[in-house]
């Protein structure tokens, strides 16, 4: 080849290069950025979807805490507390009972429901006059403390002694609770 023919190909190359360098800067390199903001779009809503599924499955989780707890709680209540509904007489029959198992001798109960629940608790507090002897009484709350249902001793206060016998009169505070009722 001769240097004519040499140099008119270098002019149509360099010519074609300078041609391609518009046509790149025109055409192709805005379909490349466009591109690239596409890809950091959807990384951006990747990120933001796997956001918000950790969310969604945090959630479900809680949900599912909630259910265990709500049946927890229904299990304590139906295994540990008076029903609601007839409570004060079950209980009534299970300190009566106690009482006639131990030997004592009991004398008018009083009670006092709380007028406000709390924690979705209603309060039973009740005074159990009871007259015995000592071992009696300590049987008795040996009982007490075996029961299955919540029975909580808040006090005891020794209201007499008969004079020459054994025999004592307790007032025993006990309380209980009651689920409230829906």
């Amino acid at each position: 080849m001769n240097a004519k023919h040499q140099t008119a190909i270098y002019v149509v190359l360099s010519a074609l290069l300078l041609l391609n360098l518009p046509l790149y800067l025109v055409f192709v390199r805005p379909e490349i950025e466009a591109d690239a903001g596409e890809t950091a779009r959807i990384d951006q809503m990747r990120s933001q979807l796997a956001r918000r599924l950790a969310t969604l499955n945090a959630l479900k989780e809680i949900e599912r805490k909630l259910g265990d707890s709500r049946e927890k709680y229904r299990q304590f209540s139906a295994e540990y507390l008076f029903p609601q509904e007839k409570g004060t007489s079950e209980l009534l029959k299970t300190l009566d009972e106690i009482c006639e198992d131990t030997g004592l001798l009991r004398q008018r109960v009083t009670y006092r429901l709380d007028p406000e629940p709390a924690f979705g608790m209603q309060r039973l507090s009740i005074t159990l006059p009871i007259e015995g002897n000592y071992s009696n009484i300590r049987e008795f709350l040996n009982i007490l403390e075996s029961e299955s249902k919540l029975l909580i001793v808040d006090s005891m206060a020794l209201i007499s002694e008969r004079e020459g016998t054994d025999i004592l009169r307790l007032d025993v505070s006990l309380s209980t609770l009651f689920t409230e009722r829906p």
